[in-house]
C-alpha cells in the first residue's frame, strides 16, 4: 500500500518536473530572443517584422493560432506540440522585445523579480492545498475576459492611464488566482488519467503556466513602470 503510494506521488512530482521543464525552455527561449531583438539581431527583427503579414498585430494573431493549435494537437501529436511550443516562445520573444523597449533595466528587474515571486508562492498554493480551486479558476477565467475586453477599450477609446493602472492591478489578482489553479489543475489531469499523462499533456500545461507567468510580468511592468 505505502509503496504504490510513494509510486504515485514519484510519477505526479516527475510529471510536474516534466512541465516544468517544459516551462523553463520556453521562457529561456523567449529571454534569449528578447535580448537578442534588442541589441545585435534590432534591425533584422525590425524588418522581419515590418515584412511579417500585418505586421505586429500578425504575430500576434499567429501567437493565439499556436495556443489553439496546441490546445487541439497536444495530445494527439507531442512532438509537434513541442515543435508548436518552442516557435510560440520564439515569437513571444519578438512580441516581448517590443514591450521591453519602453521601460529601464531596473523596471524590467523589478517586475521579473517581483513576477518570479508571486508565481512561485501561487504555485506551490496551488500544488499542494487540498481546497478545490475549480470555483477560483472559473471566476478568474471569467474576470480575464473581461479584461480583456477592458484593455481594448482603453487602447482604442478611452486611453486613460489611471485606467491602465487599475486593469493591472486586476490582471495581477486574475493571474495569480489562475496560476494556483493552473497548478493544481496538473494534478488533477495526471491522477485523472493515472499516471499516463504523456509530453503532449505536459506541453500544453506548460504552455498555460508559461501564459500565467509573462501574464504577471507584463501587469508588473505596467504597474512599476506607470510613473515613468
Amino acid at each position: 500500500m505505502m509503496n504504490n503510494q510513494e509510486t504515485r506521488v514519484g510519477g505526479l512530482n516527475r510529471f510536474y518536473g516534466k512541465i516544468y521543464a517544459f516551462l523553463a525552455l520556453g521562457i529561456g527561449i523567449s529571454a534569449v530572443i528578447s535580448y537578442l531583438a534588442l541589441g545585435p539581431w534590432m534591425l533584422p527583427v525590425e524588418k522581419f517584422i515590418n515584412n511579417f503579414p500585418l505586421g505586429f498585430w500578425g504575430i500576434w494573431i499567429a501567437e493565439i493560432a499556436l495556443v489553439i493549435f496546441l490546445g487541439v494537437k497536444a495530445q494527439k501529436n507531442p512532438t509537434l506540440a513541442i515543435s508548436g511550443f518552442i516557435v510560440y516562445s520564439a515569437l513571444n520573444g519578438l512580441t516581448l522585445a517590443i514591450t521591453l523597449a519602453m521601460y529601464d533595466i531596473g523596471t524590467v528587474t523589478q517586475a521579473f523579480v517581483t513576477a518570479s515571486a508571486t508565481f512561485l508562492v501561487m504555485s506551490l498554493i496551488g500544488s499542494f492545498t487540498k481546497r478545490d480551486l475549480s470555483g477560483l479558476g472559473r471566476a478568474a477565467l471569467s474576470c480575464l475576459f473581461g479584461i480583456i475586453i477592458a484593455m481594448l477599450l482603453n487602447v482604442f477609446l478611452l486611453h486613460s492611464g489611471a485606467v491602465d493602472f487599475f486593469i493591472s492591478i486586476l490582471m495581477v489578482v486574475v493571474m495569480s488566482g489562475i496560476t494556483a489553479y493552473d497548478n493544481q489543475m496538473i494534478r488533477k489531469i495526471y491522477q485523472g488519467t493515472n499516471g499516463e499523462a504523456g509530453n503532449g499533456v505536459a506541453v500544453f500545461m506548460a504552455l498555460q503556466l508559461y501564459l500565467d507567468f509573462i501574464n504577471l510580468f507584463i501587469s508588473f511592468l505596467r504597474i512599476f513602470g506607470s510613473s515613468k
